[in-house]
């Protein structure tokens, strides 16, 4: 197992520190790692004024642990993390291990720089993501929150090791898909793009934990293997958007618990039914190629089963306030 410790709350000094180790050059604020290491790379961004972040996508070819060294200084560093091919993950934050093991999940969660934390991961694990570190004054100027104010401080004291993991949904997931996917291109106002959408997930993380302790549902009281199950169940429903919905009793069958159960549980952690989350997940897919100007509307309506037109373009304004004649653009050719 390759280990690396750090305790720098600099990412552009971090990355040095891991070319170092893994005796490779830096370019540009990016790691591309040795091939006896990962396939992959991790790329800082740079953002304006103290916010830093952090793209990486890499599948490892060894075990690899990381650990960051407890700190007395105070910053926090929100994770936008999918694994991939995932074989034993083990994630422990302040003495709290959580483990999971060979199935795919995704989570949104944030860490304190006040507790010590380690990530061990197991040969053949892809991993991919982003990070964003930021600092308790930024945190106090620009969200009005600190260590000490009601938000973070229930956040902060949850348990599991002080951290909530909560599975990324659609949108964070096109969210992080768009920052990797800038990073890796060469698109018009590449930097302002990826900033924006960084911002956008910082914006939409704080929402929804003021949202969840504003209802009460900050800690969603369902066990680690339950939430397991709905992040199995949501990453096989959005595998392929473009297929017609699974049967609620194929998936209660999949994680091997009752069909009342499942849909109680992925409502709770997800916040709407099963079906009404496929569906919201399915119309962003149909907008990101309508986007693409790849295809027609008439294309893409026919790719996810409406035979009428015209009930294709209700769903979709239904779901996002225009047609899909105002979105389009003349397919490319």
């Amino acid at each position: 197992m390759f280990v690396f410790e750090y305790d720098t709350v600099n990412y552009s000094d971090l990355l040095q520190e891991m070319a170092t180790a893994f005796e490779v050059p830096l370019e540009d604020d990016r790691l591309n790692y040795p091939a006896r290491i990962a396939e992959g790379f991790t790329q800082v961004v740079r953002m304006q004024g103290p916010l830093q972040a952090m793209v990486y996508e890499y599948r490892f070819a060894q075990p690899f642990r990381l650990r960051r060294k407890k700190i007395q200084q105070e910053y926090y560093t929100l994770w936008f993390t999918e694994i991939q091919e995932a074989g034993q993950v083990k994630i422990d934050i302040g003495n709290d291990w959580s483990q999971l093991n060979n199935d795919p999940f995704s989570v949104a969660l944030m860490t304190s720089s006040l507790f010590e934390s380690n990530y061990e991961i197991s040969a053949g694990t892809r991993a991919r993501g982003v990070n964003i570190l930021l600092d308790n004054q930024w945190l106090a100027e620009h969200l009005g929150v600190n260590s000490q104010s009601g938000l973070l401080h229930k956040y902060l004291s949850l348990k599991n090791a002080r951290v909530s993991m909560e599975p990324l949904d659609a949108e964070y997931k096109k969210l992080v898909n768009d920052v990797i996917d800038l990073v890796k291109g060469k698109a018009q106002f590449k930097q302002i793009a990826i900033q924006n959408r960084i911002m956008l997930l910082i914006e939409r993380f704080f929402l929804r934990i003021a949202a969840k302790m504003e209802s009460n549902t900050l800690h969603i009281g369902l066990s680690r293997e339950d939430i397991n199950r709905v992040m199995e169940i949501e990453s096989y429903i959005t595998r392929d958007l473009f297929s017609p919905a699974p049967y609620i009793q194929d998936l209660a069958k999949k994680v091997n618990i009752s069909e009342t159960k499942l849909k109680n549980n992925f409502r709770t952690v997800f916040g709407m039914p099963i079906y009404q989350y496929f569906q919201k997940a399915r119309m962003q897919a149909a907008r990101d190629v309508l986007e693409s100007s790849k295809y027609s509307i008439k294309q893409v309506a026919i790719e996810m089963g409406y035979h009428n037109l015209s009930n294709f373009s209700t769903a979709f304004k239904k779901e996002f306030g225009i047609l899909p004649s105002q979105l389009a653009k003349p397919v490319s050719h």
